[in-house]
């Protein structure tokens, strides 16, 4: 699958904006990237490893919930992941 990461997090991921990751569901897929850059890990996911709620991640397009990372992922899908930015 080919991850996609924008915004604050591309200096996590020595600024590659498309990275093929292997893995079987969008979870192993966000597990090998984090494997990956360590860094961009300790930002994205919390201490049980759940994915920080500042975060939303797509597949294809389409929000998953945390309980839904487990969703089938194939060589030819796209996980997106998009940092909410807050300010006032």
């Amino acid at each position: 699958m080919i991850v996609k990461v924008r915004g604050i997090l591309l200096r996590f991921t020595d600024y590659r904006t498309e990275i093929e990751v292997d893995g079987d569901t969008v979870r192993a897929g966000l597990d090998r990237l984090t494997e990956r850059y360590p860094n961009l890990g300790e930002v994205l996911l919390d201490r049980e490893g759940a994915v920080r709620a500042t975060h939303l991640i797509a597949l294809n397009g389409e929000r998953l919930t945390q309980d839904e990372l487990d969703h089938e992922a194939t060589e030819d899908d796209r996980v997106d992941i998009v940092t909410a930015i807050s300010g006032g």
